[in-house]
C-alpha cells in the first residue's frame, strides 16, 4: 500500500518508475558451462519499456551494468535507467557535499565515480535476452548451473540458489519459498 502523501525520501525516485516499468517477480534459469543465461521474458520486456526514457542513452537499451554486491554475495543489475539515474543522483550528491564543504564538485565526483565504476561490469543480450554472466562475477557469486533473478524496482538481483539459502537477509521468506518451489519444478521436468 502506497501512503497518501509520500515521504520525502520517495519523491525523488517517483521518475525512476517510468510508468510503473519495474522488475518484479522471480524467475530462475539454467547457465550453461559457458557462462551464458537467458535474461527472463518480464524483465527485456520492463528494459525495453525503461530504455525509451529520453534519459537512457543511445545504444544503452541492451545494456546491463553488473557489480557484485559483497554483503550478500549476489549480482546486482542495473539497466540503461537505473544507469541515467545514477549518475544523476552523484552528480546532485557532489553539488550538496561541494556547497557543505568547500571542495571542487570535479573532486567529489571524482572520488565517487572511483568508487562506484571501476569494478562494474557492462553486459549486452540479444534480442533473445541471451547473455554471458562476466566470469568474475560469476565465480563471487558462486552462481553455478542455476541463476535465480529477483527484481527489486529499479534494479534486479541474480543470486546461486546455495547462497541465497545461507544469506540471512538477503531476499524475504517469501522469496525463498519461491526458489525452493522453482527448484522443486525444475527437478520434477528433469
Amino acid at each position: 500500500m502506497v501512503p497518501a502523501v509520500l515521504p520525502s525520501i520517495w519523491l525523488g525516485y517517483a521518475s525512476v518508475a517510468a510508468g510503473g516499468a519495474v522488475f518484479n517477480d522471480v524467475h530462475l534459469n539454467g547457465v550453461d558451462l559457458k557462462g551464458r543465461v537467458s535474461l527472463p521474458a518480464a524483465f527485456r520486456q520492463t528494459i525495453d519499456i525503461r530504455s525509451g526514457s529520453p534519459k537512457v542513452a543511445s545504444g544503452l537499451g541492451r545494456t546491463l551494468r553488473m557489480t557484485f554486491n559483497a554483503a550478500l554475495k549476489c549480482i546486482e543489475v542495473s539497466d540503461g535507467l537505473q544507469i541515467a539515474e545514477t549518475e544523476e543522483q552523484m552528480n546532485a550528491h557532489a553539488v550538496r557535499v561541494s556547497e557543505q564543504t568547500g571542495e571542487l564538485v570535479g573532486d567529489v565526483l571524482d572520488r565517487l565515480e572511483a568508487e562506484t565504476y571501476p569494478l562494474m561490469k557492462d553486459v549486452n543480450f540479444d534480442t533473445a535476452g541471451r547473455m554471458v554472466l562476466p566470469d568474475r562475477l560469476r565465480a563471487k557469486a558462486q552462481i553455478g548451473n542455476d541463476a535465480f533473478f529477483v527484481g527489486r524496482g529499479r534494479r534486479f538481483r541474480i543470486w546461486s540458489p546455495e547462497v541465497l539459502r545461507a544469506a540471512a537477509g538477503g531476499e524475504s521468506g517469501d522469496v525463498l519459498e519461491e526458489m525452493e518451489d522453482l527448484l522443486a519444478k525444475r527437478k520434477e521436468r528433469g
